[in-house]
């Protein structure tokens, strides 16, 4: 396990995560009737409480935290080394250090080789801090599901390719005071120097360049570092369109080759592409399949050994690292030949490969992996040119506590009195009964990370739907596209969908609810859409009808979608809501006739009016009023079904404790009601449930 030094606060905690499997898997799809309607972001589940006629609820108050945080000691998704020839890393002293990209815990750490102790971290929180402009040594340092780091030997800083807020941080480093933040580069954008999910970065440190993967457009974008204390960045070029599909990581071999892990569209596509560092394409290496050589899914990393003749790639896939012979010629890389595998568990003694991703060599000739669902760094010793390698160190993870949550999403709760929360980053679904005085009993998990179709395989889902009579789960599994159907206590009953467009097809879906007639919806995010399904019998998914299409702007037309996220259905099956998330608004669709109505972009009242903010959540409550988490404007909003206002609180209104930032800063995702007064809110990057009294 690793340890901690020079007072940095340690999050993990031990725990298990029970996990019950199950069977039959299906490409098409449907859902059985009930009469309670539930929704993403707040659900309509009104667990017993009862409002009078013609009342309205209150703004909730703080009670308790339901669930706290429960992350694992890291979600390591890349790895580099501060390592240089000659270098001795005999001792802790040594200032021998590998830089780990913690993207669960949203930080960047630096390892002591030697000792193995996390001796320096920074960041901590999601969001998007230090904003651009800011001052050298800014704080807070904020990531948005980070994926790659890099390393500037020529200097010392440490790049981190922050995906999400599509920008590079820059950072120094010294053994003795750590990271401290420098500067930062790109913005959200198409254009030369912008990126659609910046994913990779690494630095050429004789030439001077960096090299940033531009996931979406599918490049490579290519920039020069200026001197002075706080380098600058110029967009020189970019490479690889037409035949990139969604690159990942990216390496600068010794010769100045540059390397580029790719998520092949077809097979066509190579898994790994060599450029020169002009954007030449030198040749493409990797297929589909299980053999040597072979690749069987979305290869993460890529390194490069010191000498240049070896090139390590993770199969993510197949659980094992591959290694590549590398042939030179007039200073160019021309081939590379498959050389030998580094199997699951990963060599004698070592902890079993779960989730591979980014890995780095040393000068001293070892091999650190990093593996992002088995919370683990594996390191190993190897000799260039040969097929020889020994495992060195497993960092010993401990998993997730149960109950403990990591960006909580959807959230239900059963009339009788059982919760269920989308545990986002844990990749499960947990649940409890809920006792007296704002407790959790029993609590339990399941589901794991894994691949489309695989039973129990929960992918970044982002929310429940409990299917009313059976109180089976239904999983919108955003990252696999499907949805996938559970039994209450966790048995895998369907799976259902595929990637695409057509009628019954998912873009990384995120709202599912219920309708009392037991139809489902399901928020089909990336199509711009709502989906509306019948379930079988055997809780397949019948498509029925689809809802929406792409619009973008808080003035866009009626029915028109950008990125729609919570979905709910009124208690008398009359209407649909729909948390319109991109277009800043609300919207609602009278079923019956399948007219939408006037969209909502703020409330209406006495005073200044707030516009919506990336609201996530939308919700029918027991009085008939409609509440919304506008996420991005932190607070809690209740209106009439025409958008008067009825009050709207923030985290200091609600009263809820300080969150690690030392604030009161909510950022509301899912609300479900329970029995009398009682809410329970997911307040996503705080990693807890809170119990609101209303």
């Amino acid at each position: 396990m690793l340890v901690v030094t020079n007072g940095v606060t340690w999050a993990g905690l031990r725990g298990s995560v029970p996990f019950t499997g199950g069977r039959a898997m299906h490409k098409r799809r449907t859902v059985l009737a009930g009469t309670l309607a539930v929704g993403l972001g707040i659900s309509a589940l009104l667990g017993g409480q009862v409002v009078a006629a013609g009342g309205t609820l209150p703004a909730p108050i703080y009670s308790s935290t339901l669930v706290g945080p429960g992350q694992a000691d890291m979600y390591p998704v890349d790895v580099t080394s501060n390592s240089t020839a000659g270098q001795s890393c005999t001792t802790s002293a040594s200032g021998c250090y590998y830089f780990v990209l913690d993207a669960g815990n949203y930080r960047l750490l630096a390892v002591n080789r030697v000792s193995h102790a996390i001796d320096w971290q920074i960041g901590g929180m999601q969001g998007n801090d230090p904003l651009p402009n800011s001052s050298p040594g800014s704080l807070p340092v904020q990531f948005s599901d980070a994926r790659a780091v890099g390393y500037d030997s020529a200097t010392g800083d440490v790049y981190v390719a922050d995906t999400a807020n599509n920008r590079v941080l820059v950072f120094s480093f010294s053994p003795t005071s750590g990271f401290s933040y420098l500067t930062q580069f790109g913005t959200k954008g198409t254009g030369p120097g912008e990126f659609d999910l910046a994913y990779g970065v690494a630095v050429d440190p004789v030439h001077r360049w960096v090299y940033v993967t531009d996931g979406s457009p599918g490049q490579v974008e290519k920039f020069s570092i200026g001197t002075g204390s706080v380098p600058t960045y110029t967009h020189l070029t970019s490479f690889g369109t037409g035949t990139l599909n969604e690159p990942r990581q990216v390496e600068v071999a010794p010769n100045g080759d540059v390397l580029v892990t790719n998520r092949p569209q077809n097979k066509k596509h190579s898994y790994y592409y060599v450029y020169s560092s002009a954007g030449t394409l030198e040749f493409g290496f990797g297929v589909t399949g299980s053999g040597n050589g072979d690749f069987t899914n979305d290869p993460r990393g890529v390194a490069v050994s010191a000498d240049g003749s070896t090139v390590f790639a993770t199969d993510s896939g197949g659980d094992r690292v591959e290694a590549f012979t590398l042939t030179q010629s007039g200073g160019h890389y021309t081939s590379a030949t498959w050389s030998y595998t580094i199997p699951n568990p990963g060599g004698t003694g070592g902890q079993p490969f779960v989730g591979l991703r980014g890995l780095t060599t040393t000068a001293d000739n070892h091999l650190m992996v990093t593996d992002e669902w088995g919370f683990d760094l594996h390191e190993f010793s190897f000799t260039p040119g040969t097929t020889t390698y020994a495992s060195t160190y497993n960092s010993s993870p401990t998993s997730p506590p149960v109950p403990g949550v990591s960006a909580p999403r959807g959230i239900q709760v059963t009339a009788g009195g059982e919760i269920y929360v989308m545990d986002y980053w844990n990749q499960r679904v947990e649940y409890g009964t809920l006792g007296s005085g704002g407790t959790i009993q029993g609590a339990q998990a399941f589901g794991v990370r894994g691949d489309p179709n695989q039973d129990g395989a929960i992918n970044f889902a982002w929310s429940i739907a409990l299917q009313p009579g059976t109180g089976n789960v239904f999983v919108a599994n955003r990252e696999s596209n499907q949805v996938e159907v559970f039994s209450p206590t966790g048995t895998t009953l369907a799976i259902d969908g595929t990637k695409g467009t057509a009628d019954g097809d998912f873009s990384f879906p995120q709202g599912i609810a219920f309708a009392p007639n037991g139809d489902l919806y399901v928020s089909d995010t990336g199509n711009d859409r709502i989906q509306e399904f019948t379930v079988n019998s055997n809780d397949t998914l019948a498509f029925v009808a689809s809802y929406g299409t792409k619009g973008t702007g808080s003035g866009a037309p009626k029915g028109e979608l950008n990125q729609p996220t919570g979905i709910t259905v009124s208690p008398d099956g009359s209407t649909l809501w729909v948390a319109d998330t991109l277009n800043n608004r609300i919207q609602s669709l009278s079923l019956s006739s399948g007219t939408w109505n006037a969209p909502i972009t703020r409330t209406t009242g006495s005073g200044k009016q707030t516009p919506f903010n990336v609201p996530w959540g939308v919700t029918v409550a027991p009085d008939g009023s409609i509440w919304v988490s506008d996420t991005g404007n932190n607070r809690l909003v209740s209106m009439s079904t025409t958008g008067a206002l009825n009050w709207s609180v923030t985290g200091a209104q609600l009263g809820v404790p300080d969150n690690t930032a030392g604030t009161q800063t909510i950022y509301p995702f899912a609300v479900a009601f329970g029995s009398g007064d009682d809410v329970y809110l997911s307040d996503t990057w705080n990693n807890r449930v809170l119990v609101l009294t209303s």
